[in-house]
């Protein structure tokens, strides 16, 4: 709410999101926030306790911020939890986007690079990618933005499965098989170290293009291959 006149003086600024998304509220201890700190810092809430536990109240605790300084940048919760959703779709499926964009890549370097996302929690998380789904289930808006970037992804795949040489209809079972397999692999919760679960892809790549990881690839050499940094 704007506050009011005072005799003599200008009127204070209005509060809320108009012309306010480059402004930065202030700690106790003096550090600045963005906009994007409130909603990383809903991601956390949203990632460990679910969207019920998602208040105003635990967000500006968490910030060890006042609900006053939300709204020096947000009009309302709804507007936090709109930037929220849009975070979501722009940074956990960035890394696949310009894979998969890439036209330099051929559709084997595709399909590594696509792999070794799956391996990178920095470039894709898994437990984002749950919560929404979760929240998805109790909000029709974030619904839309889940079968939006599920098209999308699941459009990226049957591009490389086309570029593998499938028609159009085997390309799209193939991309919607693989594509519900990993989300249902993440979803689950399966519990394998690395080592286990690096011994699986070359049969997980035999379904996509056959021959196109060794079935006899040593585990030390896919870990040279999919593992950033290994």
């Amino acid at each position: 709410m704007p506050y009011g006149k005072q005799r003599g003086k200008a009127q204070a600024p209005r509060t809320g999101r108009a012309g306010l998304t480059k402004k930065k509220t202030k700690k106790s201890n003096g550090k600045r926030l963005a906009r994007e700190d409130w909603v990383l810092a809903a991601k956390e809430i949203l990632i460990s306790e679910g969207v019920r536990g998602l208040s105003l109240r635990r967000l500006a605790t968490s910030l060890n911020m006042t609900t006053g300084g939300f709204y020096w940048l947000f009009e309302n919760f709804d507007e936090l939890l709109d930037d929220l959703r849009k975070h979501w779709e722009s940074e956990n499926s960035k890394a696949f986007d310009e894979n998969f964009d890439c036209s330099e890549l051929n559709s084997k370097e595709r399909y590594i690079g696509y792999l070794r996302i799956l391996f990178n929690t920095s470039l894709f998380d898994p437990s984002y990618d749950n919560a929404v789904r979760d929240w998805a289930r109790s909000s029709p808006e974030t619904a839309k933005n889940v079968r939006r970037v599920d098209a999308r992804r699941i459009a990226q795949l049957k591009s490389m499965y086309e570029d593998f040489g499938y028609g159009e209809g085997a390309s799209l079972v193939k991309a919607e098989s693989a594509y519900y397999h990993q989300v249902g692999y993440f979803t689950v919760g399966v519990s394998e170290n690395l080592e286990s679960r690096l011994s699986k892809i070359p049969y997980y790549a035999e379904f996509i293009q056959p021959g196109i990881i060794p079935k006899d690839t040593p585990i030390e050499e896919l870990k040279k291959l999919l593992i950033i940094g290994a």
